[in-house]
């Protein structure tokens, strides 16, 4: 990533997926505003985040595992070391009882949620490169069980797993599954667009929060994320879920 013929310091670098919009997007724009450069994915592209002599982007979708690999390879270039990857891109999936699931859909949650981060850390490492530190974004959906979140919840709880193992097999680099806590993403927009149903009433705590600073928008979010992150390997063990908002209560 650095040019040893000169005597400037190496670019920090870092790899987010599902840079189009929502967080992705956030702390891709964050971290160039920091002097970072970032390599990005996702299936549009970014077009305000092309513009910027930092940012390597490739499309890549993630429901498709064997056209992961490539474009992951082609983004890295030359780079053999990066300081952190955000596995952030992920689908809500059909949202309501568990009974009710279609497993097509339940296959593509996983696939896109759990899998893709799988095929993206297989081909970072497999192209021989070092990785300091690796967050996963995961949820609080992943651990409370509330009725209604179907797949989405399984899949981050399979996440925090996927986490956990990657962590024991790579010591060399800090994992943490991270529950961003509330921000007004595309995916919270889907659920307060729901008919109300009194059984889900976690869907209507979205949207009384809609517009609070409890769901700040991506892009307002970003430093607190990107700081929280920075933390994790202080705070954390290698492997562990966190949530952001039992991390910024502690502090």
């Amino acid at each position: 990533m650095h040019d040893s013929t000169t005597n400037d310091p190496p670019t920090r670098g870092l790899l987010i997926t599902g840079v189009s919009s929502g967080i992705g997007h956030g702390l891709a724009e964050f971290y160039l505003k920091q002097g970072y450069r970032v390599l990005g994915t996702s299936r549009r592209a970014p077009s305000d985040l092309l513009e910027h002599s930092q940012f390597r982007f490739r499309s890549i979708d993630l429901g498709h595992p064997t056209a992961i690999g490539p474009p992951i390879t082609a983004l890295l270039d030359q780079i053999r070391h990066l300081d952190l990857v955000v596995l952030n891109a992920g689908i809500l999936g059909d949202f309501g009882d568990l009974a009710d699931a279609e497993l097509d859909d339940l296959t593509r949650t996983m696939q896109v949620n759990v899998w893709s981060n799988k095929c993206v850390l297989d081909a970072l490492y497999g192209a021989g490169v070092t990785i300091q530190q690796v967050v996963a974004i995961s949820s609080g959906a992943s651990v409370n069980g509330n009725r209604g979140w179907s797949g989405y919840s399984i899949s981050k709880a399979a996440l925090n797993m996927l986490v956990t193992l990657y962590a024991r097999e790579r010591p060399e680099t800090h994992f943490a599954a991270l529950a961003p806590g509330l921000v007004d993403t595309f995916m919270q927009e889907q659920l307060r667009t729901r008919t109300p149903d009194e059984r889900y009433p976690a869907v209507e705590v979205l949207r009384n929060k809609q517009h609070t600073p409890d769901m700040p928008r991506p892009g307002d979010a970003a430093e607190t994320l990107a700081t929280t992150m920075a933390q994790l390997p202080e705070r954390v063990s290698s492997g562990a879920y966190a949530d952001i908002r039992m991390l910024t209560a502690e502090a």
